[in-house]
């Protein structure tokens, strides 16, 4: 893994890093993924120190102001 975050300008993953991923993170890296950023202080933390552009999935907003890729998992859950 070390090896694909050292070579890649863009991470996509469906879960958010664990904490030996953030330091492999880079400024210039875009992530994209889910976050879930309220209940991790610390993971926002680490990710604000990579420089690390974050996108996360349960922010996207389509054009009616929905959450398109929050749905697939409430109809999951």
């Amino acid at each position: 893994a070390a090896d694909v975050f050292a070579k890649s300008d863009m991470i996509v993953k469906v879960k958010e890093p664990q904490p030996d991923e953030w330091v492999q993170l880079r400024d210039g890296q875009i992530l994209y993924t889910y976050l879930h950023l309220a209940p991790d202080p610390e993971q926002t933390k680490g990710l604000l120190a990579s420089g690390v552009t974050a996108i996360a999935y349960e922010t996207v907003t389509d054009d009616r102001g929905g959450l398109p890729l929050l749905a697939p998992m409430s109809e999951v859950a």
